[in-house]
């Protein structure tokens, strides 16, 4: 529980807030003010400074003076909020929660939205940012008014919707890597009736790690996107915006598990794999060994090449990802109610593929093909923010048909030949759930109460398949086998929230909530008994308190968070070897292994102290560790159990701090020229459950520079960046394989120049 200290620090922080804007408010000119922004984090539109959750908004402007094409720099911004990725798979982590299962069998941990559709899989995550009115990070779970599988918090996406005047922008952008792009969007209204936008992005970029030549070179991008956009008005009660959107993603990607070996853990005396012994940074495998005793007179393995960005494997890497997604968001207001409907589907396909041996030699080709279409529709009835009382009742249906999931592993006689052949499991989910959520004005305007309320019911029918694939010419044959699995979920989560406004610009909150992830299945365990079938839902409760403040009459806003999460039946994941005729692989399992808790201290400062001078500063203190975490069976290659209690929840650093500041110098009649500096410090995390010296990623600092300059009429503009100044090149991801402990990097410095122009 967070503990009175805690509340005690809040109320007087707030309390010293309420004072300081009644006495500074008449100072501040109307102008220079910082900028009202609406968010929808409780289902409807509220200002961001009056809603009693932990929410980051971050608008298009912020998004970019800061470079932020994707989700992968949001945490540059954002307290509790980090940022993991391996090959074409989004790993994001809020307050000690993590997607480490990426698989069809799971579930992401951090809930996706785009224009109120949910986003089913990781990858789909690393959707491009165009034409994006504002991006919201909630912290923490919102199990009622979202539902499962917003575990540990949500990011949602509001794009620029259509509207009834004449507008038109495009920016050019050229960099590091040979990088281009080009993006723009155009908005014309037919009549105050009906009006249509179109947003589209085309961008491509050589691979930033390197390869044993430049064929062999990796992350690199080739990306379309396109959105048209339709609103349809008749009149003030009724609203309709339709959407309809096409990404397609090319490239190498990065290797499905990560692109290097780090390293393995030996036994100094025996040369036995050992977790607990000593790190050697080897390619370890019986065959692979350069003729080196490495230890008691036993060549482990090959060395490791010590460039972080270095692919060392001989296979071409290919990311081949296709989204397709049309919704309609429908809204009729009865007056008293409000009428909303969200109806969302999507087509989506994702292929990558991965040098599993990590060598020059050909050998161990492995594959990932997925493809799946999902339907979703909520529908939602609400109060229309009269009264005392405010309300919300609503429906949601989802449905996901995964049309086929196919892991293919070659050995080297038959690497790029029919013959790999792989078993897995294609399953279809389908969730219901209800919910509703009421507060109610106990003091009008000064003290408010909300309770709300969900329940979910989740079925997924697995069906057990033979593929003979090949691993760049895709699926050859699927034949059904007849075995078949069901599994069925419920769960009840709520939410009980309590408000105070000290004054109309200062409030405290304290709430009470729970979620919860689905539980799913393991595909490995459709071909080997030793595996579990499925794993169980895993659960958190979470208690929070905070404050909202705004001071200097609007030219500074401070936000305070304390949090204390409890996690029970936490899903973990493992790798086992797989031993098949046609050689040795590993396998992802997820266990429900651990209970778990993390703990913290939040704070976002927004400030304008003069009009031109524009400050914002965010910091976090997280304590995050499993509680109770033995009997964990040894990662692959390694043996034996291990008790895991006590060990660092991965992507949870202890201490971050960012900061941004710009300054806006007018020229006259040249226009306004703003340099802009931010910065990013993160205190040391571990990337394994194991908590390894090889896993473990130091304290580091990142500096980002920008300047830009704007006509007066502030039609065109020309700005230069350099991300990552300080070159820092940062562990986010690593797991243990086959031939060690895989690893993945974070991006290297970048630069570029880029130009706009607006009508």
């Amino acid at each position: 529980m967070i503990n009175r200290s805690i509340r005690t620090s809040l109320l007087a922080m707030s309390s010293l807030g309420a004072m300081a804007s009644v006495s500074l408010a008449q100072q501040a000119a109307e102008v220079g003010r910082l900028e009202e922004i609406v968010v929808t984090a409780q289902r409807r539109e509220e200002r961001l400074q009056t809603v009693p959750v932990a929410v980051t908004a971050l608008t298009a402007e912020t998004l970019a003076r800061n470079d932020i094409r994707d989700l992968s720099r949001v945490e540059v911004l954002t307290p509790g909020f980090s940022w993991g990725k391996s090959g074409s798979d989004a790993r994001p982590a809020i307050r000690g929660v993590r997607t480490e299962n990426v698989s069809v069998s799971g579930d992401p941990s951090i809930g996706f939205f785009v224009d109120n559709v949910y986003r089913s899989r990781a990858s789909q995550a690393n959707e491009p940012f165009v034409d994006i009115a504002r991006v919201e990070v909630q912290r923490g779970p919102q199990g009622t008014l979202y539902g499962r599988n917003t575990f540990g918090g949500n990011v949602a996406l509001t794009s620029a919707p259509p509207t009834d005047k004449l507008e038109a922008g495009v920016d050019l952008t050229g960099g590091r890597f040979d990088r281009i792009a080009a993006s723009g969007y155009v908005n014309f209204p037919l009549s105050d009736v009906l009006q249509f936008r179109v947003a589209a992005l085309r961008e491509k970029m050589d691979g930033y790690v390197k390869g044993i030549d430049s064929s062999h070179d990796i992350f690199s991008r080739d990306t379309t996107y396109v959105r048209a956009s339709a609103r349809l008005a008749p009149n003030d009660a009724f609203e309709a915006v339709a959407r309809f959107a096409l990404w397609d993603e090319g490239g190498t990607g990065g290797a499905a598990f990560g692109y290097r070996v780090g390293g393995a853990f030996i036994n100094p005396t025996t040369g036995a794999l050992d977790i607990k012994g000593t790190p050697i940074r080897l390619n370890i495998g019986a065959t692979e060994g350069d003729g080196i005793r490495d230890v008691n007179g036993i060549d482990l393995g090959r060395p490791i090449d010590p460039r972080k960005l270095f692919y060392p494997g001989d296979t071409i890497l290919e990311q081949d990802l296709n989204e397709k997604v049309g919704s309609l968001n429908m809204s009729y207001d009865f007056g008293p109610v409000v009428l909303r409907s969200i109806t969302g589907y999507v087509d989506y396909r994702v292929f990558r593929n991965a040098d599993n041996d990590f060598t020059a030699v050909r050998r161990n080709v492995d594959a990932q093909d997925d493809k799946l279409s999902s339907t979703s529709q909520e529908v939602q009835l609400a109060s229309n923010n009269a009264g005392n009382l405010e309300w919300l009742l609503g429906f949601f249906y989802f449905k996901e048909n995964i049309k086929y999931s196919v892991f293919s592993s070659c050995p080297s006689v038959a690497r790029d030949t029919a013959g790999c052949v792989s078993t897995t499991g294609f399953p279809d989910t389908k969730s219901n759930a209800g919910f509703g959520q009421a507060s109610y004005w106990i003091v009008p305007d000064q003290f408010r109460i909300t309770a709300g309320i969900r329940y979910t019911e989740d079925k997924k029918d697995v069906t057990r398949f033979s593929a003979t694939t090949n691993a760049r010419q895709r699926i050859v044959t699927i034949t059904p086998t007849g075995q078949q699995i069901a599994f069925k979920f419920e769960k009840t989560t709520w939410r009980v929230n309590g408000e105070y406004h000290l004054t109309q610009d200062n409030m405290l909150y304290g709430t009470v909530s729970t979620g919860f992830r689905s539980g799913g299945f393991n595909g490995g365990s459709l071909t080997d008994p030793r595996l579990p079938a499925s794993f169980r839902p895993e659960n958190v409760t979470a208690y929070e308190v905070g404050s909202k403040n705004t001071l200097m009459g609007n030219r500074l806003t401070l936000n305070l968070s304390a949090y204390r999460n409890e996690f029970k039946d936490l899903q973990v994941q493992n790798q086992f070897i797989i031993v098949t005729a046609n050689g040795t692989t590993t396998t992802s399992v997820i266990l429900n292994a651990a209970q778990a808790h993390s703990m913290g201290l939040e704070a976002e400062l927004q400030a304008r102290p003069v009009d031109d001078l524009t400050l914002g500063m965010s910091a976090t203190i997280m304590k995050a560790k499993f509680d109770a975490y033995k009997n964990t069976p040894a990662p692959a290659r390694y043996s034996g159990f291990y008790d895991l209690s006590g060990n660092n929840i991965p992507y949870s650093p202890h201490f971050k701090l960012t900061g941004t500041l710009s300054y806006d110098f007018h020229v006259g009649d040249i226009g306004t020229v703003t340099p802009q500096a931010t910065a990013l410090y993160s205190g040391s995390y571990q990337l394994t459950d194991f908590n390894t010296a090889l896993d473990r990623q130091s304290s580091f600092a990142k500096l980002d520079l920008r300047v830009q300059w704007q006509s007066p009429d502030e039609k065109y503009s020309v700005s230069g960046f350099i991300n990552n100044v300080t070159n820092q090149i940062t562990l986010n991801r690593a797991t243990f394989g086959s031939r060690g402990l895989n690893s993945s990097f974070d991006a290297p410095r970048m630069w570029g120049v880029k130009v706009g122009a607006r009508l």
